[in-house]
């Protein structure tokens, strides 16, 4: 189930996003898309590298974000330094989490890089569950990120 969910996902963001080559423009139907393709899901969205080891909020859906996360702060800062991803299946047990909604229970961040390999932003996803991201989620949304690398 959850395959096809995400095949139908990537379906329609490849649909949506061929041929464009603005990341701004990517990253903003990627968050939109993600964000209403399930209920439990309440943040999606991209922190970009904005300069020395400093994210700053992008396209999102949901509600208010962080506006800058260093690279020493949060699942994001850290997703960023390490360039690795992060899936946090318990956000209330993680000292460094950064709570920019008190309902996130879980999150999954992945890095995202350009044609030329260099991180240019990270992609977060919050949910309202604990548990809620595997390497299912990881594998499919890996293949969402690597749009990027045609950018």
């Amino acid at each position: 189930m959850k395959d096809k969910k995400y095949k139908d996902l990537i379906r329609d963001i490849n649909s949506l996003t061929s041929g464009e080559d603005d990341a701004i423009s990517i990253m903003s139907t990627i968050a939109c898309e993600i964000f209403h393709s399930a209920e439990f899901i309440n943040w999606v969205g991209f922190y970009r590298v904005v300069g020395d080891r400093t994210l700053k909020v992008g396209p999102y859906q949901g509600s208010h974000g962080c506006l800058v996360i260093s690279y020493d702060r949060g699942v994001c800062g850290k997703c960023a330094a390490d360039r690795t991803p992060q899936i946090v299946q318990d956000v209330t047990k993680l000292k460094h989490h950064i709570a920019c909604s008190s309902e996130t229970r879980s999150e999954i961040v992945l890095p995202v890089f350009n044609s030329v390999g260099e991180l240019i932003a990270v992609l977060d996803i919050d949910s309202l569950e604990t548990g809620s991201f595997d390497d299912v989620d990881l594998r499919y949304l890996s293949e969402i990120t690597n749009i990027f690398k045609n950018v």
